[in-house]
């Protein structure tokens, strides 16, 4: 090992000898191996993928809401588009001291 942090030699046990996935198919190849392992949830036994999604669809975080729905129903359009829809007015009314418009 190198006195230099981040500096490898040889033999250096810090090496990745298989090194990265060469590319992303091999990635998410990984990643699928990884979501069918299995996982003991308290007493129930469920793939590490299905223990995510039910995490997902319980927690309080939106984003981790909106990715459980957009797999579950498909992706929300990022903008809603509807040539019918004209104008928007917005009206504000207001009472005075008397209660009254």
């Amino acid at each position: 090992m190198s006195d230099k942090p981040g500096v490898f030699v040889k033999g250096d046990a810090r090496i990745n000898r298989k090194g990265r996935p060469k590319d992303f198919d091999a990635l998410r190849e990984l990643a699928k191996q990884i979501a069918a392992e299995p996982v003991m949830i308290g007493d129930k036994k469920l793939t590490v993928v299905e223990a995510i999604l039910r995490q997902w669809a319980q927690s309080k975080n939106a984003i981790l809401q909106k990715g459980f729905l957009e797999i579950a129903y498909g992706k929300v359009p990022d903008e809603a588009i509807n040539e019918n829809i004209g104008e928007i007015v917005l009206r504000i009314v207001r009472e005075n001291k008397n209660g009254e418009l």
